[in-house]
């Protein structure tokens, strides 16, 4: 080893070493309560008028000569603590002790002395005590300088300790760590704990937990104390002088994490989070996911985190096709079959540039261990009979997820003859090709804007909805569809329009005040249409659990908060319903009657039935849509979704089973519509 290499080897040893010290002494400090500065204190002040007097006798007194003056020379002994305990000395977070910390301690000195002087100069030297007519005038002076120095050097010393236990050496350079509380002391938050302590360059030092749980009340996890639940937030946060809250809750509810922030912004505190489960299917839970709360961590419920019986069997070792697989809900599905690993992934679309961003995704997380299987890409209309017949014939899949849809009502409204030709015609085109190629599977998207449509694209959809099933009754095969409301953060959907505005600066756009929606992520979405793939029976018509209706206008209040601005600040615009928007949206027809499944969160409506002319109502749409008839299509379709009532009334399903919905209950809110769900 050359002279410069061991100089710098003992040069990282030497800082290693230092940073060491500092993060125990920064341990040590952040222990410190206000009782203990209070002693230390009344030692600080004691020896500032030993040397004080000591000063102005030049030389070291020793007790007999300090004697004569201890009666009088104790008083800022008695009047200091008082006065400190005035100005919340000992009530104040010293590791981020300031500028404006430290003018609280010199008015507090200059209180205190003044105090004294007056009691000196006022009581003391009129009553002639004798002890008074021997203090040094000058003590007042000196003894107020030594206390000023060593009530504030006491302090500032703390936050220097802290300092130095918040910063680590990475490659030889010191980077600044931010202390961190975690709350939830579970396996993802103590994994989140040791992720953070392994890997410094996030920049993040974990220092204790806080849970709700009582059970974890006193535990120590991943070697940091749980502190309490969320009322013990403030004292956690003196305690341990966390400038962070770490969510590492991955399954908590909106309401919880909603709660959880407003608590901790309150603190001062900086809010991150964990993803939700669906982002970590790769069972990853570095430290560097990380991220800020979003508006879909306070609108989602809690999630499942276990799938349903089958879905393995179902996808994984077996060829899966994805149709409109560069959309939302498409592209979500084709990540989370991945990474269950099928054979081959056949993903079907006809937009270029999705289909391509999310062919690259799939190979980069292959890469990573992320997922598996080969990745067969095809850029195709499904509108295309030739096209489609050829590909499925080709790849023979298990199962297909029929995600392609035009889902945009307001142009949709503009364009019935591309509705009808993608949603209906691409429909029978994929069923019939399933159908010839004996595929076992077929999952149908689909959306709650089917329910009694006043929209191209809900009258679409229900067709779409009837053609499945009359697939299903002629094959006797699991070909089911799942219906469901808005997902959030879909392109095209109204959230990432209400960022842009924001950001922008400009009016934030509602259509009115009062309109509601049901909300679901992307990744909750595709998860329970996987779960309903695995559980459907020949014709199911599946209907997710959409949780609570959320109006637009307090989720765009919502979005203002997360920005950290002020809701009276921003300006918000109501423009009025597009062509085709219902002011609220409903998840089932009053004919239907609903069963619980084995899995949460999804339904099964019963006794689906399709009118029996549904091929030929579709196939006279189509002449229709392919004749440039716009007007007369529109009559058409609508007089075909209203000319049959869709469902033949089953047997009354009992209403004593714990936890079954009824149609009045789902139906009054009137949920929402599906902007984004395919």
């Amino acid at each position: 080893m050359t002279t410069a290499e061991a100089s710098r080897v003992a040069i990282d040893s030497a800082q290693k070493l230092t940073f060491n010290l500092g993060s125990r002494l920064g341990m040590a400090v952040r222990s410190l309560r206000g009782r203990h500065l209070l002693i230390i204190d009344v030692f600080a002040i004691a020896l500032s008028i030993y040397l004080a007097l000591s000063l102005r006798i030049d030389g070291l007194l020793s007790y007999s000569a300090l004697a004569p003056y201890l009666p009088i020379a104790l008083l800022p002994l008695a009047v200091r603590p008082l006065v400190n305990v005035r100005f919340s000395l000992y009530h104040r977070a010293w590791v981020y002790a300031s500028v404006p910390d430290l003018t609280q301690i010199v008015s507090s000195v200059v209180i205190g002395t003044m105090i004294c002087l007056a009691v000196f100069f006022g009581v003391l030297l009129p009553a002639g005590f004798p002890e008074a007519q021997g203090i040094p005038r000058s003590f007042w002076i000196l003894e107020a300088i030594l206390s000023l120095a060593m009530i504030g050097g006491v302090r500032l010393f703390v936050r220097a300790c802290n300092d130095l236990g918040t910063w680590a050496v990475i490659e030889g350079e010191p980077i600044s760590l931010t202390p961190a509380l975690l709350f939830g002391a579970g396996r993802t938050g103590a994994l989140m704990a040791r992720s953070a302590m392994r890997e410094p360059k996030a920049g993040v030092k974990p220092v204790g937990f806080l849970d709700n749980d009582p059970a974890h009340r006193g535990l120590s996890v991943a070697g940091l104390p749980v502190l309490g639940g969320l009322e013990r937030l403030e004292e956690a946060v003196r305690r341990t002088g966390a400038r962070m809250l770490l969510i590492t809750m991955p399954n908590a509810s909106g309401e919880t994490v909603r709660k959880i922030m407003d608590r901790a912004v309150e603190a001062g505190l900086t809010v991150r989070t964990v993803p939700p489960v669906y982002e970590l299917l790769d069972g990853s839970r570095s430290v560097n996911r990380l991220r800020e709360v979003r508006l879909a961590d306070l609108l989602t419920r809690e999630q499942v985190t276990v799938h349903a019986a089958g879905v393995s069997d179902t996808i994984r070792d077996q060829v899966v096709m994805i149709t409109g697989a560069g959309g939302s809900i498409g592209s979500e599905l084709a990540r989370q079959v991945y990474a269950i690993g099928p054979s081959r992934l056949v993903l079907v679309d006809r937009a270029e540039s999705p289909l391509y961003m999310i062919q690259r995704e799939l190979e980069l997380r292959a890469l990573d261990g992320r997922g598996r299987g080969d990745l067969s890409i095809h850029l195709a209309n499904v509108a295309s009979r030739a096209v489609v017949n050829r590909l499925i014939a080709d790849t023979k899949p298990a199962v297909i997820f029929h995600a392609a849809a035009c889902k945009h009502v307001p142009m949709m409204e503009e364009h019935p003859s591309e509705g009808v030709q993608v949603n209906i015609g691409g429909t029978m085109a994929v069923l019939s090709a399933a159908v010839d190629a004996g595929v076992p599977r077929f999952v149908l998207v689909s959306t709650d804007k089917a329910v009694e449509p006043s929209s191209v694209m809900g009258a679409t959809k229900r067709l779409a909805e009837w053609l499945v099933s009359d697939a299903a009754a002629r094959t006797g095969r699991p070909y089911v569809a799942v219906r469901f409301g808005n997902v959030l953060g879909s392109a095209g959907s109204v959230l990432p329009i209400f960022q842009s505005q924001l950001e922008n600066g400009e009016a934030i756009t509602v259509t009115h005040p009062e309109m509601s929606r049901y909300f679901m992520t992307i990744q909750e979405a595709g998860w329970l249409i996987l779960d309903a793939a695995a559980i459907g029976r020949p014709g199911d018509l599946f209907v997710l659990d959409m949780g609570e209706p959320v109006k637009i206008i307090d989720m765009v209040h919502d979005l203002i908060r997360l920005a950290g601005r002020d809701v009276a600040s921003v300006p918000i615009r109501f423009t009025g319903l597009r062509p085709g928007e219902k002011l609220h949206e409903r998840l089932f027809y009053e004919t239907e009657n609903v069963a619980l499944t084995d899995v949460d969160k999804i339904f099964r409506v019963v006794d689906v039935r399709s009118p029996d002319d549904i091929e030929e109502r579709a196939r006279r749409l189509l002449a229709l849509a392919y004749g440039d008839r716009d007007e007369e299509l529109r009559t058409a379709l609508f007089d075909s979704v209203a000319s049959k009532a869709p469902i033949r009334r089953a047997a009354a399903i009992s209403t004593d089973v714990e936890g079954l919905p009824s149609i009045a209950a789902m139906t009054a809110t009137d949920p929402t519509s599906a902007a984004a769900s395919a």
